[in-house]
């Protein structure tokens, strides 16, 4: 019975400690438009980012780019392997891993709310040949880290990213006779 008070008092002193010093846990990123297309080449990586997408804002995906407050365009995603450093016998000791994504966030009339930015992720990984497919497997798992990684950079560049004003909306209404 002491053992678990002293435990729960641990604990609430962690927490505590924790929310005093200004931690907390990631929320919601809250974009500034409801909808939103997302377009580009399939693949892994407009599926982790619609997924993030959906996961923690309210902003809603739709199919077609003129029912979108604005347009996400991936205009390229590249990963690559480049080998680093080679052993004494000339095979590859260690490679660089490297996704490249290039984007643009419109409005459906083409104003830019994010110019073309390319922005880049790289991770080296040891290689043997005496582990292949676990190399193999180490590779995807970094590629996986490094696209997640984007994502969340991307988010954030969205977050920041703010629909032009209208004339319409910004105009005091006019004042009843």
């Amino acid at each position: 019975m002491m053992r678990h008070r002293c435990g729960l008092a641990l604990a609430l002193l962690i927490a505590l400690a924790l929310t005093g010093c200004g931690f907390h846990l990631r929320g919601s990123t809250n974009l500034a438009f409801s909808s939103l297309a997302v377009q580009g080449p399939d693949g892994p990586f407009l599926i982790d980012l619609k997924r993030q997408i959906a996961s923690t804002t309210s902003t809603r995906i739709v199919a077609n780019p003129k029912q979108a407050q604005a347009v996400f365009t991936l205009l390229a995603d590249s990963p690559t392997q480049v080998p680093l450093a080679y052993n004494a016998d000339g095979t590859v000791a260690q490679y660089q891993l490297r996704e490249t994504v290039q984007f643009q966030l419109a409005t459906p009339s083409g104003q830019m709310l994010i110019p073309p930015t390319t922005i880049t992720q790289t991770s080296s990984l040891s290689y043997s040949t005496a582990a292949t497919l676990a190399k193999a497997n180490e590779a995807d798992l970094l590629y996986r880290g490094m696209r997640q990684d984007l994502v969340s950079r991307i988010m954030f560049q969205m977050a920041a990213a703010r629909p032009p004003v209208t004339p319409a909306a910004s105009a005091p209404a006019p004042a009843a006779p």
